[in-house]
């Protein structure tokens, strides 16, 4: 999960991308054994919109037509016809939400013709519902490794207090 020194707000401007957009982005992979050239365009899913100060960012997940077994119930599947007209896609395509990242909107991945992201289709109402459900899980398990975290640091503090005799 990305964590970041100053927070991120929801982006107020929904002129532009907004949350189930698809938009063409050079994802970075995760192969080692890739060969350097840039990664290719793909699909992805706006999952949220941020900002910080003026910038804007995205949280984008993901496009793939593999059908595999990996990152399961962090899926939003586009397979029905008319959803994949919906969303700009030729193929049925698996939005992973468990591989993320954020960006600026200005970020050289979205190097298509226009200037920004190019979004290229939106997801109809049934696989909004779907992405509000991943989305859901996704802030779930953060809030939970937060308070996780947090309560380690409390543990952490109570141990050095009583290496040095308080209690």
């Amino acid at each position: 999960m990305y964590h970041h020194p100053h927070p991120f707000f929801a982006a107020e401007d929904h002129t532009s991308l907004q949350r189930g957009d698809v938009v063409l982005f050079r994802f970075p992979l995760n192969d080692e054994n890739a060969e350097p050239s840039a990664p290719k365009r793909r699909p992805c899913l706006v999952l949220n919109t941020l900002s910080s100060g003026d910038d804007r960012f995205v949280e984008i997940a993901y496009g793939t037509s593999a059908d595999t077994r990996a990152n399961r119930g962090y899926e939003v599947i586009v397979n029905h016809p008319a959803s994949r007209d919906t969303a700009g896609l030729s193929k049925p395509t698996r939005f992973v939400g468990a591989r993320r990242i954020i960006v600026h909107v200005d970020h050289s991945g979205f190097d298509g013709q226009t200037e920004g992201p190019e979004i290229i289709g939106k997801l109809d109402a049934r696989l909004m519902e779907r992405l509000n459900t991943v989305w859901a899980r996704i802030q779930a398990e953060a809030d939970t490794a937060a308070r996780h975290r947090e309560e380690q640091r409390a543990e952490q503090v109570r141990w050095e207090h009583e290496a040095r005799g308080f209690r």
